[in-house]
């Protein structure tokens, strides 16, 4: 009796533990993992169970007690930019010579510094280019056209012409500007002038009659301003030159003195002075024979000879009867010096 009471309880022993055999659980991987924070163990790997690993608790460190972690190079690079920025935003004039502020103000000073000099050096160049090519310039101007000044002084005498033999020598004067230019052949030049010239002609005659003698004596002054066009060439390329040219001279102003003097075996009478009776032409042009020496670029001397081949009195109006029909062609030599800038 108590065996077929105990009969069925054995059965479902027998039963359930072949089941139990049989059944694998059914557990997702994925869950595991996401209880054991990427592993699918529920322990930790080693042979003894950790009571530790359950859950999200596993394999982890407690949070006050993890290390903690370091910045990235590049981020503290821009920290430490970022700090050293808001270092500089504090500094302000006034604290200039705080140590943290001393370094940033002396950099950006020299870097001020080095822009000031580049500018500097930049200006200097300007300066110094224009500096050059206005003194090849100028060099150029000068060494190809070049003025000054022509002053001097000489003689004259009426050497060609009829009635010259009672013409005596007279003097002269000339100052004015001239201007020099190269040529295109070595050593040639030409030179122009303009300058006022004054002249005084002497006449001096004596006539010798039957019963008297007469004395006569002439002033004649004029002031011309001269056109004096000049070639020269500078012998061998040295100091020395010689020129040939032309010269025009217009007549500004003119007057003349006239003294005669009458001497017979009774008396002696003096004529009152004729004035203006020996008037003069307005244009007179000659050639020009002109010797030099070039003491240096500046400074130079010459001998000018200028025949005239015009008649220096205006026959029509001359009242003088012992020079009324004279043809006189003046000659005239002056020593100049000429001063160029």
């Amino acid at each position: 009796m108590k065996l077929f009471r105990a009969l069925p309880t054995a059965i479902f022993l027998g039963m359930f533990c072949v089941c139990a055999q049989a059944y694998e659980a059914d557990v997702d991987s994925a869950w595991i993992a996401s209880q054991n924070g990427g592993s699918t163990e529920m322990n930790d790997g080693s042979d003894d169970p950790n009571p530790e690993c359950i859950g999200d608790g596993c394999g982890e460190t407690p949070a006050e007690e993890a290390p903690a972690e370091k910045p990235a190079p590049v981020q503290q690079a821009k920290s430490d930019a970022a700090e050293s920025d808001d270092e500089e935003e504090d500094c302000t004039p006034a604290d200039s010579l705080l140590p943290e502020c001393r370094d940033s103000a002396s950099d950006s000073k020299v870097a001020s510094s080095d822009d000031e000099d580049d500018d500097d050096d930049t200006y200097d160049r300007y300066v110094n280019d224009n500096t050059d090519i206005s003194r090849a310039s100028r060099e150029g101007f000068s060494s190809g056209f070049t003025l000054g000044f022509r002053f001097g002084g000489g003689f004259n005498m009426i050497l060609l012409g009829e009635m010259t033999e009672d013409w005596i020598i007279g003097y002269e004067a000339t100052a004015g500007i001239i201007a020099q230019t190269k040529l295109g052949n070595a050593g040639l030049y030409a030179t122009v002038g303009l300058s006022f010239s004054y002249f005084r002609y002497r006449y001096e005659a004596d006539l010798e009659y039957d019963d008297f003698s007469e004395e006569d004596e002439a002033n004649i002054n004029v002031a011309l301003f001269e056109i004096p066009l000049v070639i020269k060439y500078a012998i061998g390329g040295g100091n020395f030159t010689v020129g040939l040219g032309f010269d025009m001279g217009l007549k500004l102003t003119g007057s003349s003195e006239f003294d005669q003097t009458i001497n017979s075996s009774t008396r002696t009478e003096h004529e009152p002075t004729h004035d203006n009776t020996l008037p003069t032409a307005g244009v007179e042009m000659g050639g020009i024979v002109e010797i030099g020496y070039s003491v240096n670029k500046n400074f130079s001397v010459d001998l000018r000879l200028v025949q005239r081949f015009t008649n220096l009195l205006n026959q029509d109006v001359v009242f003088e009867s012992t020079v009324k029909d004279a043809n006189l062609l003046g000659t005239h030599a002056t020593i100049g010096f000429s001063l160029f800038l």
